[in-house]
């Protein structure tokens, strides 16, 4: 019986597999300029972020990142500016994703329109992701809410951290406006996959947020 329980288990965890022209921690996404690679999970980063308000300078060269880590079971990144965020990608040799992309990869469709959750079917039951639990004040670990899962095999793009994207838009004094999706795990209203918080805060400004990367498909 124990062993039936553990094999139920294991199938009931969805199954990521390799995403044609994308890296293994990166699922492959339809989008309105093409197809993208996006990470599957919010990202662990190992190294040296550098100023979190780069101002004038941006984008500035001091990160100094050894690594990105996009897995289950990591604690993922948080209280990094937009700026850092931006540049983690960039030495990297990807892009923050853009509104645009980290939208598409939401929704599951280029453009306007599709899903509303990102999750197998859409809609969203109160334990899918980790949003709305304003008691909980640390994120969880990356992909423990199995249902929180696009079908193209993207994780809490819905609660945990907000992430950081990049609408491409700047303001009055030259510097970038910024752009925030999906809540967060103390979030008390649920966010669609369309909702946009451009503008909402300052680049430099860091809270409970994190980002992924994103790259276009090779070959």
């Amino acid at each position: 019986m124990i062993l039936l329980s553990l094999l139920w288990a294991c199938s009931s965890q969805p199954v990521d597999r390799p995403s044609p022209g994308c890296p293994a921690d990166m699922a492959r996404v339809e989008g309105q300029a093409g197809p993208f690679c996006i990470h599957r999970h919010e990202l662990r980063v190992e190294g040296d972020l550098g100023a979190k308000d780069q101002s004038a300078s941006w984008p500035a060269g001091q990160v100094r990142v050894r690594k990105l880590v996009s897995a289950p079971g990591q604690d993922p990144s948080r209280g990094l500016s937009w700026y850092q965020a931006h540049a983690a990608c960039r030495a990297a040799g990807m892009s923050l994703c853009t509104s645009q992309q980290w939208e598409d990869a939401c929704d599951g469709q280029p453009g306007p329109g599709g899903r509303e959750h990102p999750t197998a079917t859409g809609a969203l039951e109160a334990t899918d992701c980790n949003i709305n639990h304003p008691g909980t004040h640390e994120p969880a670990l990356t992909g423990s809410s199995p249902r929180c899962r696009t079908p193209e095999g993207v994780y809490d793009l819905e609660g945990n951290l907000w992430e950081w994207t990049d609408p491409g838009r700047t303001g009055d004094d030259g510097l970038p406006l910024i752009d925030k999706r999906g809540g967060g795990h103390y979030s008390g209203d649920i966010a669609p996959c369309s909702k946009a918080a451009i503008g909402s805060h300052p680049p430099a400004f860091d809270g409970s947020i994190g980002f992924r990367c994103c790259q276009p498909v090779s070959g």
